[in-house]
């Protein structure tokens, strides 16, 4: 029961009251009674102005919290010119007027919050206070083959078989370059707002323009030259001495003769395997642009099938081809066969022994998919993020030169190219896609 019908109530309750005891002296009061109901009567009209009166504010006050539910922030209060009730109107006005003001300054904010999400280069990921994706942007769905509609309303852990599992391990307030498909890079920041006293998480990603990475390769090959120049002309030097000590041998006894000369040998070995590893370094920043020709795809694969055959088969390693004879492409032959025979070299080392090598190459009207499979180790999900990162290697002594050494040559070529595991989870596979133009 509302107050003012509450109010109502106690005041016809004491007026039929006041009536029924008039009754009750009636013949005391004789000719007075008259007098008295309308008294009462004058009473009951007053009682009922002042309860209207005395309700106005709180009808006000109702009115402006269905205004403040429905959202309508233009309407305005007229004045009463009563100056208790007027102040009351007044203030709900101005806070009428600066809600109605907040709301054009949100939807306008919001308004251009959606333009940049629409149209901005930069990936954005909004994440809400319990971790779920609220929104993405155009860009994040181009930069990561997602839709909004696959992710919205999920965390980052439900997300593990798309590109998006990239995001989880970036810590707040830190950037990270990471590897995704078709071998681009995307550089992914992870910040924190504070919203409505909670804080959200959103992530800001693109990927590396050419200028970018090509500035990067540019300061990898002047430290290579550098480091490559010094190295070998301090080899050359250490083993052209170290040669003519070896004519002293016969200066010395024959049991001291022999341990100077395997002692001296090591150090030349040693030399030449350092001068080796150099050279691995420095064939990444020797690459030539490309001499592009017409050549056989199929027979370059079969070729390079009987090429490995013996290591293979030593290994118990079955490799095979699975090509048509005639698919041809136009690309720098020479170069395509190095980043080739890196791959294959990365399969066998991945399997060690006991396993398959396939190779498939598959062609379209507008492309041709070159897949070599593996059924090695895959890939560990630590180390997926980092495979074509510049001399990033998992293997104990290795350099981190072949997946780099392909990267690049891949890349003169504008081949897209991916490193996944296979989906039976049965090994690695490596996918090119050529176009053809």
């Amino acid at each position: 029961m509302s107050l003012k019908t509450q109010l109502y109530l106690v005041t016809a309750l004491l007026h039929i009251f006041l009536f029924s005891v008039a009754l009750f002296f009636f013949e005391e009061l004789g000719s007075y009674i008259v007098l008295v109901e309308a008294i009462l009567v004058l009473s009951a009209f007053c009682f009922i102005a002042l309860i209207k009166k005395a309700m106005q504010p709180l009808n006000y006050v109702e009115t402006f919290s269905k205004l403040i539910k429905e959202e309508e922030f233009t309407a305005r209060f007229s004045e009463q010119k009563q100056s208790d009730l007027d102040q009351l109107i007044q203030q709900f006005n101005v806070m009428l007027e600066k809600l109605h003001h907040e709301r054009l300054a949100i939807g306008e904010q919001k308004g251009i919050f959606q333009k940049l999400m629409a149209e901005s280069p930069i990936g954005v990921v909004l994440l809400d206070y319990e971790g779920h994706i609220t929104d993405i942007n155009p860009a994040c769905e181009k930069l990561l083959a997602i839709s909004k509609e696959q992710v919205f309303g999920k965390n980052l852990p439900q997300l593990a078989n798309s590109q998006i599992k990239y995001l989880r391990d970036i810590e707040v307030d830190s950037h990270q370059l990471i590897e995704a498909e078709q071998g681009r890079q995307l550089k992914v920041a992870h910040y924190v707002i504070r919203d409505r006293g909670f804080n959200r998480s959103f992530y800001m990603l693109y990927e590396l323009t050419n200028d970018i990475v090509q500035s990067q390769k540019l300061a990898y090959e002047k430290l290579i030259r550098l480091m490559s120049h010094e190295v070998n002309n301090t080899i050359a030097i250490t083993n052209s001495l170290l040669e003519s000590c070896l004519h002293y041998k016969t200066q010395l006894d024959a049991d001291s003769g022999g341990d100077f000369d395997d002692a001296i040998n090591i150090v030349i070995k040693r030399s030449e395997s350092l001068n080796k590893f150099m050279q691995a370094y420095a064939s990444v920043v020797k690459l030539e642009k490309p001499i592009k020709t017409s050549f056989n795809l199929s027979k370059m694969l079969q070729d390079l099938s009987t090429l490995f055959f013996a290591q293979c088969d030593k290994l118990n390693i079955k490799i095979s081809v699975n090509a048509k004879d005639d698919i041809n492409i136009v690309a720098d032959a020479n170069l395509l066969e190095q980043a080739l025979v890196n791959l294959i070299q990365n399969a066998v080392e991945a399997i060690g022994e006991n396993g398959e090598i396939i190779i498939d190459l598959t062609q379209s009207q507008s492309e041709k998919v070159l897949k070599i499979s593996d059924t090695g180790c895959g890939i560990n999900s630590d180390i997926e993020r980092q495979l074509f990162t510049p001399f990033f290697t998992s293997k104990e002594f290795g350099q981190g030169v072949g997946l780099m050494l392909v990267r690049e040559i891949l890349r003169l070529h504008d081949i897209e190219h991916s490193l996944n595991n296979r989906e039976d989870k049965k090994g690695a596979v490596f996918t090119w896609v050529i176009e053809d133009r």
